[in-house]
């Protein structure tokens, strides 16, 4: 049986230096702490930075196989990140210490209230507002 060979061109980013020989001057100088580094466009870089590999899976296969380089902007690899995270993710509260006034309210007593940690998705579970 004769092998069939998938022949596609290479997927370039915007703003990105893709060269191996360039980012491995980067490694090799110590500017990065490895090939791992959340600032590189390698796959394990971009893991660091959150990316999951369903959304990367699913960018790959949305570019499809063509033989014509194709140079994409990172908006669109985060914007499929977050169409895969956002149905699952928790949402939460929280004010910053340094910015937070303490107020004073008179004739109210304090109560907890149970909400959805998301809206549309009950089943990521609770949280308690005060």
């Amino acid at each position: 049986r004769k092998p069939f060979v998938w022949t596609f061109s290479r997927l370039n980013m915007t703003y990105t230096v893709m060269s191996k020989r360039k980012l491995a001057w980067f490694v090799s100088q110590g500017t990065v702490d490895g090939w791992s580094d959340p600032r590189f466009p390698t796959v394990q870089g971009i893991r660091r930075r959150g990316m999951t590999v369903d959304a990367l899976r699913a960018f790959i296969l949305s570019q499809g196989a063509s033989k014509t380089s194709g140079l994409m902007e990172w908006d669109k690899l985060w914007t499929t990140n977050k169409r895969v995270i956002d149905p699952v993710a928790p949402r939460h509260t929280a004010i910053e210490r340094t910015a937070n006034t303490l107020l004073e309210v008179t004739n109210a007593e304090a109560e907890q209230k149970q909400v959805p940690k998301h809206k549309k998705n009950p089943d990521v579970g609770l949280k308690t507002l005060v």
